[in-house]
């Protein structure tokens, strides 16, 4: 098993729009260590790649055909990706045994430039993405690989592990707490915007937006950034640093990829149209959604996708994760944002 990042670069000329005027939804908190969630109306939007954006950006087929989604039922995402402090309480509260391998993507410049912290595996270094990716077999949500803090965005989990943190918000809080579906992602980042990211056409300002492979940040991606952020972090940052969305949401774009509930596919045919999770039986390869820290300002579009898990074909041996714990891949460039249902007519709760 390799480790797994899908990374679709373009070029996008564009002028920015004004964005959607939006009444900020609800906020509440189910008990004192959850995380903050905000509570979305239903609605419908179009979700993928718009004809625009096929024009001006390569690499989207993975976000056509274009689709009209209807979620007909009221839900409420996290505010913030899962922090090392949320999922702290879970570890404390429960004694979880967590960690273990996990891949660490590494700066190319700058101060962290090709270091690391933890324990290199035996195969490192043999992988396909070497020498941007090294392995650590005591990986965890407090040791990814780099310096972390309590409000940073919690990485190095395996979805097994996430799966343990939501199990117990839903005993805690007697709601089903769950990953978002990629739809239900989609249209929170959105927030009622029909641009190609939430801010605009553009790109210029997504450093007032995301942190991502900016001009200062030390990865191959700063090349081709339009800006360097004022906040400069050298790897994540803290969850909320950068301006939210019209739905006051955060980091819906960079500091980390967020895991949801699907299964990758190749395209949006035959995808569900109604905020349900496109699922299969014994799936091993799940979506991503968002974009994260070293990847390029093209990766911050609402429309794209990335993907953990393991892959079939050349260069996919199982050095790390054999084909059997897929479910158990870390990564210090993934984390999560939980979602609840809030009433029975949600799929979840039929």
């Amino acid at each position: 098993m390799r480790f797994v990042r899908a990374a679709f670069t373009a070029i996008l000329l564009g002028t920015y729009a004004t964005l959607a005027q939006a009444v900020p939804p609800s906020s509440f908190k189910d008990c004192e260590n959850c995380p903050e969630m905000i509570a979305l109306p239903s609605g419908k939007f179009l979700m993928g790649a718009s004809e625009k954006e096929v024009r001006a950006v390569k690499y989207v087929d993975a976000s056509l055909p274009q689709h009209q989604v209807d979620i007909a039922y009221p839900f409420a995402i996290g505010r913030t990706e899962v922090t090392v402090e949320e999922f702290g309480a879970y570890v404390k509260e429960t004694g979880a045994q967590v960690g273990g391998n996990c891949g660490i993507r590494l700066a190319e410049q700058g101060d962290f430039a090709f270091k690391y912290v933890g324990t290199l595996h035996p195969n490192s270094g043999k992988d396909v993405e070497s020498p941007y990716v090294m392995f650590i077999t005591d990986g965890s949500y407090i040791q990814p690989g780099l310096p972390v803090g309590a409000k940073q965005p919690a990485v190095c989990i395996s979805r097994h592990e996430m799966s343990g943190y939501l199990d117990w918000l839903s005993r805690k809080t007697g709601k089903h707490y769950r990953f978002p579906t990629e739809a239900e992602w989609e249209y929170a980042y959105r927030a009622n915007t029909k641009t190609i990211s939430f801010w605009g056409d553009g790109f210029k300002k997504t450093c007032e937006y995301a942190n991502f492979g900016d001009r200062k940040s030390g990865y191959q991606a700063g090349m081709a950034a339009p800006c360097a952020e004022k906040i400069r972090p050298l790897w994540s940052a803290d969850a909320g640093s950068y301006k939210a969305n019209p739905w006051g949401l955060y980091d819906m774009a960079g500091n980390v990829q967020e895991l949801v509930e699907d299964c990758t596919h190749e395209n949006y045919n035959g995808a569900p149209s109604d905020g349900s999770p496109w699922t299969e039986e014994g799936c091993l390869t799940f979506v991503t959604r968002g974009g994260d820290y070293e990847l390029t300002q093209y990766n911050m579009r609402a429309s794209d996708r990335l993907f953990m898990g393991h892959v079939e074909g050349p260069g996919n041996d199982d050095l790390i994760w054999p084909k059997e714990q897929s479910l158990d891949i870390r990564e210090n460039l993934v984390g999560f944002r939980v979602a609840v249902s809030m009433d029975d007519t949600a799929w979840d709760r039929k």
